[in-house]
């Protein structure tokens, strides 16, 4: 327990002994612990208060907006559409049996790609191009990680506007929930020469949904060499490992 936590626990105690409500924070034991570390220290030392706790928002943004998995998918294929892509691709995939059973979810599209601090731009909540415009599709800059969240704890994007120069960035729940920073930045691009394993897979390997798959299903790339050069010169991944709200209907 930190020395915040003493400081809040004793301020409880002491309302409670009075008949006071409580001013601390009754929080879950499933609640970001870097949130209420956040929290614990604005209560105690009058910290600057952010306009948004990203622990606790992020998290909460899961059981917002998108109620299907239908619809968050589609707004996926909205952005491709928006940025000039001519194919997409919409991928389920299953790994695993047991309690090592995982389903991922990817889109792939092949549209204008984006540069590394276009990248970082997009991946902030509210981060727009196009904000308020009224040209497109896209428009509040919320669409993309509010729609991966939905069905993802992580979210995971690949972004390139010349072969082999792919730039990633993350957003993962578990990681910003247990963050203790009041302002929480946005990590720069990390370049990668190629996909990971577990993504380059799903792009070279049929599904195993519909039967043989040999007859009815054309397979984006056959190797990782081919994988490559179909790649092209731009376009963008979503990547939505270990899914753990989907919908079925």
């Amino acid at each position: 327990m930190t020395a915040a936590d003493d400081q809040v626990s004793g301020t409880q105690n002491e309302e409670e002994s009075m008949g006071l409500p409580s001013s601390s924070p009754q929080w879950s034991d499933d609640a970001p612990k870097g949130g209420k570390a956040v929290l614990n220290r604005i209560l105690k030392d009058g910290a600057k208060v952010p306009l948004f706790l990203g622990q606790t928002l992020v998290k909460s943004l899961r059981d917002l907006g998108y109620n299907s998995t239908t619809s968050a998918v589609c707004e996926h294929v909205d952005n491709a559409i928006q940025w000039c892509a001519s194919e997409v691709r919409i991928y389920f995939n299953e790994a695993g049996k047991g309690v090592g059973y995982r389903l991922d979810v990817l889109v792939l599209e092949n549209g204008q790609g984006m540069a590394p601090h276009v990248l970082k731009v997009a991946t902030a909540f509210g981060g727009s191009m196009v904000y308020e415009s009224r040209t497109g599709i896209g428009r509040y800059g919320m669409g993309m990680k509010a729609a991966a969240l939905s069905m993802s704890p992580v979210l995971d994007i690949y972004s390139w506007q010349e072969a082999q120069a792919i730039y990633c960035t993350t957003v993962d729940v578990e990681d910003i929930g247990g963050n203790r920073s009041n302002l929480i930045e946005i990590s720069d691009p990390v370049l990668v020469n190629e996909l990971p394993s577990e993504v380059a897979n799903i792009l070279v390997r049929p599904m195993v949904y519909p039967k043989n798959p040999q007859e009815t299903q054309v397979i984006f790339a056959s190797d990782p060499n081919e994988l490559r050069e179909r790649l092209g010169k731009s376009g963008t991944i979503v990547f939505m490992p270990n899914c753990d709200r989907l919908t079925y209907r």
